[in-house]
């Protein structure tokens, strides 16, 4: 009597211990975490213009991701992912020659793709990119009217990447 109880306690353990094993193996199947500081490559549309001309101060923007995310050789985010960015600080060109400036800060971006985040929920980013126009101050001063004289103003362009960082760690799930 003693072996067969003994028997029947090993099993009932076995059992649990495997029922465990495959509960936490169907709990994590298909989530994948993306790792906080992940560097990721961001682009603007080539055709916008983003100046402290006409950008003004809390705009927001959009951006694409440039290349897809990758891990282990699993694309996680897929390249043209929407996200988007807001200009934080923006000074126009001043008269006397003083350059403008134009300053904006990566916000989030989207999931695309096989991986999903729950509804409402971002790729959060950190980074940003800024622009600084040509100053004129000399020139400004050799001329009498060059009080009227406008510095250039602050561009960021458009036809290049920007580095951009994963703030958190994010977890996506497989569709």
């Amino acid at each position: 009597m003693n072996k067969k109880l003994t028997r029947i306690f090993v099993s009932i353990i076995l059992f649990a211990f495997v029922l465990n094993i495959f509960w936490i193996n169907f709990a994590l199947a298909g989530k994948i975490m993306i790792p906080k500081d992940t560097e990721v490559k961001i682009r603007f549309d080539p055709n916008m213009v983003i100046n402290s001309k006409t950008t003004m101060e809390g705009i927001p923007l959009l951006i694409n991701l440039a290349e897809p995310i990758e891990i282990g050789g699993v694309t996680i985010v897929e390249k043209g992912a929407a996200g988007t960015a807001t200009v934080v600080k923006a000074e126009k060109a001043k008269k006397a020659g003083k350059p403008g400036f134009i300053k904006i800060e990566f916000v989030d971006l989207e999931a695309k793709g096989d991986f999903s985040l729950p509804e409402g929920e971002k790729i959060k980013l950190t980074g940003s990119a800024e622009g600084k126009g040509k100053g004129k101050t000399l020139l400004s001063w050799l001329f009498i009217f060059g009080l009227f004289i406008k510095g250039g103003e602050g561009t960021i362009p458009t036809d290049q990447f920007y580095e951009a960082v994963v703030a958190e760690n994010i977890i996506l799930e497989s569709e």
